[in-house]
């Protein structure tokens, strides 16, 4: 092998026997070659490729692909059935968790051992193992048994020795990604090092803005085989094109995306080209920042002076979504400083016909203070949840001040100095009243807090509180809510629950307020220090309102929960719910019911984006098949029934889609909800009718907002107004609260507390 490479794979392979039964493998030994009782598994088919000295190089593929069995039999744990890896310097891997590692040895001890397996002798360690202690994070942990460690702990501490050691190549495989945020970009910019200080390094991951960013070559294996090597912009587009194609076609090989090529390649007409198949998936592509003359990824700033622009590009192939982007900035500890969201401030990305998305976002005359701080580029699906790709770090600022001040970030502040007849005399000034030490206001925790709120919630509304329902409730909830303690005992909750909705035309994240409760020893407490307004304050001031995570928050208050609210300036109502009466009548309609299947659900979307249309002057929430799903057709522990109406003109056509609930009690039949466009919301509500008249119920009922009633008045019909209230956080900008005013759009329905 030439001196110029520190790799080289030539023609390697493995190959498994897969037995039935363990006693298929003592009669393979005893056949003696005879007759076969395993089958072979080609995990591996003749790869050949080599890496040069100062190489980074990525691997890329999908779980199964071959990829950890390649840099297996590359770092010596596995042995090739054919073929040969020829290795020049000191290798060091980290091929899965704390891999090498003896759980009943301490840290200290699993130093030493995994460094003599990579030939370091122990004087070396002995001269670098404060510095592997110190990096790995883990010293008050380093004598005792790694068995008792956490993941994290276990990760830093195999990461920490195998770059500690100085290799000549160094082998990485998704280990990483269990780190924590801080540890995370401490071992990127230590790979970086490493890669500017001549080493040769395997990456091998599956974000692969990362794969792009850091490697200088990549390869692509799929089922054992490699399918392209080059520059990584080239083999990425290559494999994301599969992934694409997977969506629509599970059958899809490699080999699909050069037909498809060559195709398009032989078709002149513009309108001839074939385009690639839609797929389900989004990815950033390019990030470029820049501040006065400077761009790049590393920014040298001045606070309060420097304007920072970030440019995000991205690819999509998902169906009728618009990917959201996210910004987070953490100092160089790894403390969270900020984040913005694109969806939240209302602005959407544009994007093209072939899915090639671009947002930017400014931070004029940056207020950070100086040090360093890194910059992450988040892209989400559009309800804010699930995360499609990120780049973190994007982006490094070195931020320096020509002020004396201290901490993080200048928050906007006026002095002034007011005339001196306006000033109170000694005798006369009244120190503002501190709120009580005796409660503390925390956010809640999910799983430690359970408890405890469990047994409020008993002692308020006088039973039991499920879990199933619990956790079905807040299960996209990153907290349920706020809580307040006094010493360890939770004596007050408010609980707040993520709603994808849409305010004025424009998507937002909105809050289902409720379970609202005070230890009933602490009820009389209705100060500004009590548990009751301590635990709704936090929620509202840290979570709902113009820019904070949540644009608007509603609930279903009644008129005296209300009043206690608005007295201590937390709640301003917006609006009220009615109940409206129809007689059942039965009809001609046809109804086809829906329990889940996909290809209804795909209707559902369609009904969705008929209505939103008409939506646009409201605040409501989404209605689309997710939504539909999870609050209909998964809460536990109750049932709903969730009818198509189909068209009397075309009887196979699907005009709208309507949610029922029996109360055979009431002789009453609930529409919960409805999804149509506006011209067909009298023959969804005939429907309900119909429905109600063939279970033999006496009439249908709704509890809804005078905007929802206004698309299902009849002259048959009655509405009465309820004591039930629709609250706007009070504490918020005026001109923010009033866009809510009256403008509701809200059914039984859209309340998980019913």
């Amino acid at each position: 092998m030439s001196s110029d490479f520190s790799l080289n794979v030539d023609q390697l392979s493995k190959t498994y026997h897969l037995y039935d039964a363990p006693v298929d493998r003592l009669k393979q030994m005893l056949s003696r070659g005879k007759r076969q009782y395993f089958q072979e598994f080609q995990a591996l088919k003749s790869l050949s490729f080599s890496i040069k000295k100062g190489e980074v190089l990525g691997v890329v593929g999908r779980n199964g692909a071959g990829k950890s069995t390649l840099l297996q039999l590359i770092c010596g744990t596995l042995t090739p059935s054919t073929g040969h890896v020829h290795i020049q310097g000191r290798i060091a891997a980290l091929l899965e968790l704390g891999a090498g590692f003896n759980p009943q040895f301490t840290g200290r001890e699993n130093i030493f051992l995994s460094a003599s397996i990579m030939g370091v002798s122990r004087k070396e360690i002995d001269q670098k193992l404060d510095d592997i202690i110190e990096f790995s994070g883990v010293g008050g942990f380093i004598d005792q048994p790694v068995s008792t460690y956490s993941s994290g702990m276990y990760v830093r501490l195999a990461f920490s020795v195998a770059t500690s050691v100085e290799p000549d190549i160094l082998i990485i495989d998704e280990a990483l990604s269990v780190g924590d945020g801080d540890f995370a970009r401490r071992s990127f910019e230590r790979i970086m090092s490493m890669k500017e200080r001549g080493a040769t390094i395997l990456f091998c991951s599956h974000s692969l803005y990362q794969i792009e960013v850091l490697c200088s070559k990549a390869i692509w294996i799929e089922k054992g085989e490699l399918i392209k090597e080059g520059k990584p912009a080239a083999v990425l587009a290559d494999y994301q094109a599969f992934l694409d194609c997977l969506n629509v076609n599970p059958d899809a090989k490699p080999t699909d995306i050069e037909k498809r090529e060559r195709q398009a390649q032989e078709l002149s007409a513009p309108e001839d080209v074939i385009k690639a198949p839609v797929g389900q998936s989004a990815r950033i592509v390019r990030i470029d920042s820049s501040t006065g003359g400077q761009s790049g990824d590393v920014l040298n700033v001045i606070s309060g002076q420097s304007d920072v622009t970030i440019d995000i590009q991205f690819k999509s192939t998902l169906q009728e979504e618009v990917p959201q982007v996210a910004i987070a900035i953490h100092s160089a500890s790894g403390q969270l400083i900020s984040s913005c969201a694109a969806w939240i401030s209302g602005q959407a990305p544009s994007i093209d016909d072939h899915g090639m998305g671009n947002i930017q976002v400014s931070f004029p005359k940056l207020p950070l203070l100086k040090g360093t701080y890194y910059v992450g580029v988040l892209l989400f699906c559009e309800r804010g949840l699930f995360l499609h790709d990120e780049a973190d770090p994007a982006l490094t600022l070195h931020v320096t001040q020509e002020g004396q001040e201290r901490g993080v970030v200048v928050l906007p502040h006026v002095w002034s100095c007011p005339q001196t007849s306006k000033l109170l005399k000694d005798d006369a000034i009244v120190k503002d009243r501190k709120p009580s030490e005796r409660w503390q206001v925390r956010e809640a925790s999910a799983t430690k807090d359970f408890e405890s709120i469990k047994r409020l919630f008993q002692d308020t509304f006088k039973q039991p509180l499920h879990e199933e329902i619990w956790h079905w409730k807040y299960k996209y909830a990153k907290s349920p809510g706020y809580v307040v303690s006094e010493g360890d005992e939770v004596v007050g909750f408010c609980g707040g629950a993520p709603r994808r909705g849409m305010v004025k035309g424009q998507l937002a994240m909105l809050a289902q307020l409720g379970d609202v409760m005070v230890d009933k020893r602490q009820r009389g407490v209705l100060t500004k220090t009590g548990p009751f307004y301590r635990s709704v304050y936090g929620f509202l001031t840290e979570k709902i309102g113009l820019d904070r995570e949540f644009s608007f928050g509603f609930g279903f208050p009644n008129r005296r929960h209300l009043r206690v609210g608005e007295r201590q300036n937390l709640y301003k109502a917006t609006d009220r719910i009615l109940e409206a009466k129809w007689p059942a009548k039965k009809s001609q309609c046809q109804l086809v019911a829906w329990t889940g299947e996909s290809g209804l659900g795909d209707k559902v979307d369609v009904l969705w984006q008929q209505m939103k249309p008409y939506l646009g002057s409201y605040l409501v929430g989404v209605r689309d098949q997710d939504w539909m799903r999870f609050r209909f057709l998964e809460k536990p522990m109750d049932s709903y029934q969730v009818w198509f109406v189909l068209g009397s003109e075309r009887p196979q056509e699907y005009i709208g889609l309507i949610v029922l609930k029996d109360h055979p009690e009431a002789d009453h039949m609930e529409l919960l909800d409805f999804i149509c466009a506006r011209k067909n919301s009298g023959k969804v509500l005939d429907a309900a009718r119909h429905q109600a008249f063939q279970t033999g119920r006496q009439s249908v009922f709704s509890w809804l907002s005078g905007n929802v009633y206004s698309w299902l008045e009849t002259d048959d019909s009655t509405v009465e107004t309820t004591e039930v209230f629709v609250p706007g956080n009070a504490l918020d900008e005026p001109e923010h609260l009033a866009k809510s005013k009256g403008n509701w759009w809200l059914m039984g329905g859209d309340s998980d507390f019913r």
